[in-house]
């Protein structure tokens, strides 16, 4: 069964390629990043061979998607061997220069000095962008080592007045990465030494033929500006694009993000995103405030800058910091997963699959390959939390449910989703019942909101709640948001995307019952 839902994806991937939307021309990050990541599945012990099988899959079936990033995450240097960890020191591959290079046991073409080059080209050859997880500074087996310093304009050791530097001379002590501080600290970017040991290191990975740096432990809590504008500058000087990534985003906010956005593409706003209910909820505020502060698509290293809510984590997974690989289904359940992926799409993320792409299953990949978040992460404006809509916990009688809010206190909603009102039934009929308030939390009923490029209104609505819920919006608070047109007069013919159902004509208001957890997006074309 297995063969024939890949043959199917082959099929399609190769048609899509055509019919698929027209990304614009020009730099890579115009639009939000979109690829896959291997973390979530892997964590730090991917193989060329496991990296390689899922890049071809990726290739055929979610390239025409815009899926074009692969992206080997953390540790690609480290040895798997035992007492080899996350943070154990004295366990990485590096050069006589003090740089990290591939583990050659678990990448066997990088033997020689070739590095990732051959994963790159068979990458490139798959029409795939290659993309590597750095992390801040220098290695401090490389600062204990004292290894000498590349000076890439002679191609010799780094000297100044006279003096030769190594890797003593640049690596700060006191700023050890928080969560790797065995392994990693930064160097003095103040220092002519500092700024050629970054040199190197990032001309290394452009003759590699890399597309996508993630620079790790640089930004939120380990935040260090110095680092990440010395980076942005030698990417500027490079004879191919990279788009640069930073993170992690723990306490990260807009104030903190204004002082790098233009150095990068993207920016973590999150801590790491699990499979867990609490970690999908916990993106909202985050992703309000982002929206808020005029951040989504704000300016960025040679193009635009995207807040990233992280990797999405579906599908065949393994465990943070895992000493395996993918071996157990998501934990999210689909109306989570669906949630997640339309925030991820309204707020306009990267979208970075991780799950394992050679399990791929049907739902994941028709979740995640929508056409309409796709459109909506791509190409929507005007993104941001909508908070004119009212939520009530479904209360049941005989078919109906029955709320009462600021909205629609004069309305009744029948399963169908139709709205009539309570004065036009006889109250003894079975299709009729008491109105009973028994609202929710705001924090609890979410909505957001955005414009298409022909005009369309996406709204979607979000059930944090751990009960099903009837939620509403009236068209004329759209004013509220979108100004410049008179919404007391419109009309909007809308489609709920999940459900495929196209609904009647409205003038007045939205309402959807939404299961716990779950979401609804709505597709309108007003006039």
């Amino acid at each position: 069964m297995r063969f024939f839902f890949f043959i199917s994806l082959l099929f399609f991937g190769l048609l899509l390629r055509e019919l698929s939307e027209a990304l614009p021309a020009g730099q890579d990050a115009d639009t939000p990043p979109r690829g896959w990541n291997s973390y979530d599945s892997f964590s730090w012990i991917i193989s060329e061979e496991d990296f390689l099988r899922n890049a071809e899959i990726i290739s055929h079936s979610l390239l025409a998607h815009g899926y074009k990033y692969v992206v080997v995450d953390f540790l690609w240097y480290r040895r798997n061997v035992d007492g080899s960890s996350v943070d154990s020191a004295g366990y990485d591959v590096i050069d006589e220069w003090g740089r990290v290079i591939p583990d050659p046991d678990r990448w066997p073409s990088s033997k020689g000095g070739k590095g990732f080059s051959e994963v790159a080209k068979k990458a490139h050859a798959m029409g795939l962008k290659f993309g590597i997880h750095v992390m801040r500074g220098i290695s401090t087996q490389a600062v204990n080592a004292n290894t000498p310093i590349l000076d890439i304009t002679k191609g010799g050791p780094y000297e100044e007045s006279g003096k030769q530097f190594n890797a003593h001379d640049i690596g700060r002590g006191d700023r050890a990465c928080s969560w790797m501080s065995q392994c990693f600290t930064l160097v003095d970017t103040n220092s002519g030494a500092g700024k050629a040991f970054l040199r190197s290191l990032y001309h290394q990975y452009a003759a590699w033929g890399v597309d996508f740096v993630k620079h790790d432990c640089i930004f939120g809590d380990d935040l260090d500006v110095d680092e990440i504008r010395t980076v942005s500058e030698i990417l500027r000087e490079l004879d191919r694009p990279i788009v640069y990534s930073i993170s992690p985003g723990t306490h990260a906010t807009p104030a903190m993000a204004k002082n790098v956005n233009n150095f990068v593409n993207m920016y973590r706003i999150t801590a790491d995103d699990w499979d867990k209910w609490e970690d999908v909820a916990g993106h909202f505020s985050v992703s309000r405030d982002f929206a808020n502060g005029g951040m989504i698509g704000a300016s960025g290293l040679q193009g635009k800058s995207w807040p990233d809510l992280d990797m999405l984590p579906l599908g065949q997974l393994t465990d943070p910091g895992a000493k395996e690989g993918p071996h157990r289904l998501s934990n999210l359940s689909l109306d989570e997963q669906r949630t997640q992926m339309t925030l991820w799409s309204m707020a306009k993320s990267p979208l970075m699959f991780g799950g394992d792409a050679r399990e791929i299953d049907m739902s994941t990949y028709s979740l995640i390959t929508n056409p309409v978040l796709l459109e909506i992460n791509s190409f929507s404006t005007n993104n941001m939390e909508f908070p004119y809509i009212s939520g009530s916990k479904v209360q049941s009688g005989k078919g109906v449910h029955t709320k009462q809010s600021r909205s629609l206190k004069d309305e009744t909603i029948l399963d169908t989703g139709v709205l009539v009102p309570t004065s036009c039934m006889d109250q003894n009929s079975h299709l009729c019942a008491s109105v009973k308030t028994d609202h929710v939390s705001t924090s609890e009923a979410l909505s957001w909101i955005a414009t298409g490029r022909k005009g369309e209104v996406y709204l979607a609505f979000f059930n944090l709640s751990p009960d099903r819920m009837v939620m509403s919006t009236n068209i004329t608070d759209f004013t509220m948001k979108l100004p410049g047109r008179d919404w007391s007069k419109a009309s909007c013919r809308y489609q709920e995307v999940f459900s495929e159902k196209d609904n009647a004509i409205v003038n007045k208001a939205i309402s959807q019952e939404i299961e716990t957890h779950s979401c609804a997006l709505f597709v309108l074309d007003c006039n």
